[in-house]
């Protein structure tokens, strides 16, 4: 699921491929934007403006899509992916995970982009120089989510053994450590594990969920210590 930026609006992604769009209190889809039938749909995020979204499925595909598209019952016309340009090239590739990424976010102030991996790693890329920063190892098990402070002081790292930490941006130490936030459930590896998503919100909230089924909320403690009241490691709520 992903929420726009600025309206009541979510988006859907199912295990059909499907992606819907909702509006908040509303059970109806507003729109479908690409129907069943087509791989998993894995991962849903919208742009800072709210007018595209991107869709990331099981095959590795990403599609692109515009916002502000409307389904025409009367001509019948379907949503389609944008911006593919089979002629367009790849400006540069970085090689850092050697059992492969598994979630990827960027830093726009600092142009760094920043890589999880099936083995643990964390690898932090200077776009500006087309050339890796960083890498260290950040967990013991793949890195399932990565969240960035909206200041870019500070990045958030959660694993399939479900433990959340928090890194700082500038010189990459360990800031702060929540264990077993969405604690491994199963046995199997092909079943989701651990932390599936993080968000960070205002006065220092985080925001996660995870495959235990829970969603939860809690506050960094002050001077992101590593040895910090335990009261302030209260979760704040979970669903």
């Amino acid at each position: 699921m992903a929420s726009h930026p600025t309206l009541p609006y979510y988006l859907t992604g199912a295990q059909d491929g499907s992606v819907r769009m909702f509006e908040w209190g509303h059970a109806q889809q507003i729109t479908c934007f690409r129907a069943g039938g087509n791989s998993r749909v894995t991962r849903i995020k919208f742009n800072h403006q709210g007018n595209k979204f991107g869709v990331v499925d099981a095959d590795g595909f990403i599609s692109l899509y515009q916002t502000n598209w409307k389904y025409s019952a009367t001509s019948g016309s379907q949503a389609k992916p944008y911006l593919l340009q089979l002629d367009s090239q790849a400006i540069t590739a970085f090689t850092c995970h050697d059992s492969g990424a598994t979630v990827v976010a960027y830093a726009p102030k600092n142009q760094l982009l920043i890589s999880g991996g099936r083995k643990g790693f964390t690898c932090l890329f200077d776009l500006r120089q087309r050339q890796q920063r960083h890498v260290f190892q950040s967990h013991d098990s793949a890195v399932k989510a990565i969240a960035i402070d909206t200041t870019e002081e500070y990045f958030i790292t959660g694993s399939a053994e479900g433990n959340i930490k928090i890194w700082s941006l500038t010189n990459f130490t360990l800031l702060h450590t929540f264990l077993n936030e969405h604690a491994r459930q199963s046995l199997f590896r092909n079943i989701g594990t651990g932390v599936m998503q993080i968000e960070t919100g205002p006065a220092n909230y985080i925001f996660s969920c995870g495959a235990d089924g829970t969603v939860k909320m809690r506050t960094l403690p002050d001077r992101f210590s590593t040895i910090n009241d335990p009261l302030r490691n209260d979760v704040k709520f979970f669903l």
